[in-house]
């Protein structure tokens, strides 16, 4: 009935505990799929240990990524229902059953769960984190504009539901739960379940996600591929109803021929400067076809002018700040030279004047 899908990579210290807790689990009808990703560590003897029959294990012959291990795990099971959980983190052991009843009584095609942060001792930290209380909408609008808005870890999916999104896109790693999020939320309803379901063991220097300046500049990077996500909706009533906030505020009403200069647009509200180069982009894509240049002046009546002035809405918040500092500091020296000359110049005639 349940494929657990997990990606495992150098988590030798951690996935027996894993493994306990999948094997633990109060519903007995599962199978778990475990890929390796070329660990360099002691993972896969770990793994070997457990000899339970429900445990596949699937090695890489060279390290893929997160999404292609996610692809591999899917190609391997065969559960009606997907249960997505990392080998560092561990499960509740009425996780499965909760899950599983959860998607059996609602027409929903994916449960999200919270989860208890611990430290890598198996420790509770005293925090946990929840999905916003969203809606569909309200999720769609959130990634858009501003952050991610939903968990991953735990996640219950369908079947059809990956199967819809397979294959994942391998070179997406830091937000490449963003991405399914808003595959999944494209898809239907969703359910958010309070339960801290998953025990989620925070940075512990393994992983990719921990914080650094090259995980900051990948995820602005990966930010602009998961808008991209959001061009292939053709649901003009889905984005009235996603971004129904910015269009009353800027009075701009979708079409099915200019969705993407609409998303550019909205993308322009964003808070965040690499969103918002984002609808730049896609705009100056839409203003470089003649025909598309008559359809959006006939319908918003946007000329090349307004497109220019896009480009100061592009500009970061820090940088504009940077440049009234030196242009106030360029002001000032400027006054304070004129003041000079002036003064020599009149000290100047004042002695011609003695003289």
């Amino acid at each position: 009935m349940i494929s657990v899908i997990t990606p495992s990579f150098n988590h030798e210290r951690f996935v027996g505990f894993f493994i306990e807790s999948v094997l633990a689990q109060t519903f007995e009808d599962f199978e778990l799929i475990i890929v390796d990703d070329c660990s360099n560590d002691n993972n896969i003897n770990e793994i070997l240990k457990y000899k339970d029959s429900r445990i596949k294990l699937v090695q890489h012959e060279y390290n893929k990524g997160i999404n292609a291990t996610l692809n591999t795990a899917f190609e391997n099971s065969s559960g009606d229902l997907l249960v997505f959980c990392a080998s560092d983190d561990m499960l509740e052991s009425h996780a499965l059953e909760v899950l599983h009843n959860a998607m059996m009584k609602n027409d929903v095609v994916g449960v999200y769960v919270a989860l208890e942060l611990i430290d890598k001792n198996n420790q509770p930290v005293g925090r946990s984190i929840e999905s916003r209380e969203y809606s569909k909408y309200g999720h769609l609008r959130s990634i858009f504009l501003h952050e991610n808005s939903l968990t991953s870890p735990g996640l219950c999916l369908r079947r059809e539901t990956f199967a819809y999104m397979y294959p994942l896109p391998s070179a997406v790693c830091n937000l490449q739960d963003m991405y399914m999020h808003v595959k999944i939320l494209l898809q239907g309803e969703i359910m958010v379940l309070p339960d801290k379901l998953v025990q989620y063991r925070i940075e512990h220097g393994q992983n990719i996600s921990a914080k650094s300046a090259i995980t900051f500049m990948r995820e602005n990077l990966e930010i602009q591929y998961i808008l991209d996500t959001f061009l292939e909706i053709t649901d003009v009533d889905l984005l009235s109803k996603v971004f129904s906030i910015e269009i009353a505020k800027i009075n701009i009403t979708p079409y099915l021929d200019t969705i993407q200069f609409f998303l550019g647009r909205m993308a322009l509200e964003s808070p965040d400067q690499y969103r918002r180069i984002w609808g730049y982009h896609k705009i100056m894509e839409v203003y470089n076809d003649k025909v598309y240049q008559d359809i959006v002046l006939q319908k918003y009546n946007f000329a090349f002018k307004d497109f220019l002035n896009f480009s100061q809405i592009c500009i970061d918040d820090s940088v504009q700040r940077k440049y009234k500092k030196y242009k106030k500091l360029f002001n000032t020296t400027i006054i304070a030279f004129v003041s000079v000359v002036l003064i020599f110049a009149i000290t100047i005639i004042g002695i011609k004047g003695i003289i």
